[in-house]
Order: C-alpha cells, then structure tokens, then sequence
C-alpha cells in the first residue's frame, strides 16, 4: 500500500516537474531583459529561491526555515502593496467618453500623494523609465 502511494506521489512530483520548465523557461527569458523595475528583486529571489531548493533537496532545516520566514514576509508585503495601491487610485475610475471604446482618465481624481509623486521629476524619470522599459 505504501509503495503504490510514494509512486503515485512521485509520479505527481514529476508531472509538477515537467509541467514548471516552461515557466521557468519564460522566468529566465523575461530575466534577459528586465527593466529597473523589477531588476532589484532579483537576486534576492534568486537566493531565497535557492535556500529552499536547498532545503528542500538537502534536508537542510536552517534553509527551510529562512526560506519560509522570507516568503511569508514577502507574500505579507505583496498584500500591503496590493491594498496601498488600491488606497491611492480608489477614485482614479476612467470616466465613459461617449463614441470612444475607452474610459478616460483625469489626474485630478487619484490622491493627493500619487499627484505628488508623479509631479516631482525624481519619481517620475523612475516611473516613466519602468512604463516605457528603458
């Protein structure tokens, strides 16, 4: 009973497996290109990526435990990324333009720090170079 249940589980390991080599393929092929925007991230993730791969593979318990503390602080950061950018643009909804198949938008409805941000030319070179991919 035991023998058929590990060769199922590894049989589903293996599918995980093959069914993932497309998406790191197109990980690494995105990687070749990056823009500043997310170019800083990377290493980092490489090497928390790493530690679990690590740890996982290895049994190595400190690389696990790194691994775990460092996504769950990342998927916590990503949540309140996600609420403050939802905090910022709440009232940035587009506007219907009659005859045209997009909504427009007016600067004037996002918030008072966004308008800020965007004004100054420090955040804004940052910004645009992200939008355009420079």
């Amino acid at each position: 009973m035991y023998g058929f249940s590990n060769t199922v589980i590894g049989f589903l390991n293996l599918f995980t497996l093959l069914a993932s080599i497309p998406i790191i393929g197109a990980g690494l092929w995105m990687a070749r290109s990056s823009t500043t925007c997310e170019n800083f991230l990377q290493t980092p993730l490489l090497v928390v990526s790493l530690a679990g791969f690590i740890g996982a593979c290895f049994h190595v318990a400190c690389a696990l435990c790194v691994y775990l503390v460092v996504m769950l602080w990342l998927i916590a950061s990503l949540v309140g990324l996600t609420i403050f950018g939802f905090g910022v643009t709440s009232k940035g909804g587009g506007v219907e333009v009659p005859g045209r198949v997009y909504k427009e938008y007016h600067f004037e409805d996002y918030s008072p720090w966004l308008r800020n941000r965007i004004h100054d030319p420090r955040y804004w070179n940052t910004i645009r170079s992200c939008i355009l991919g420079l």
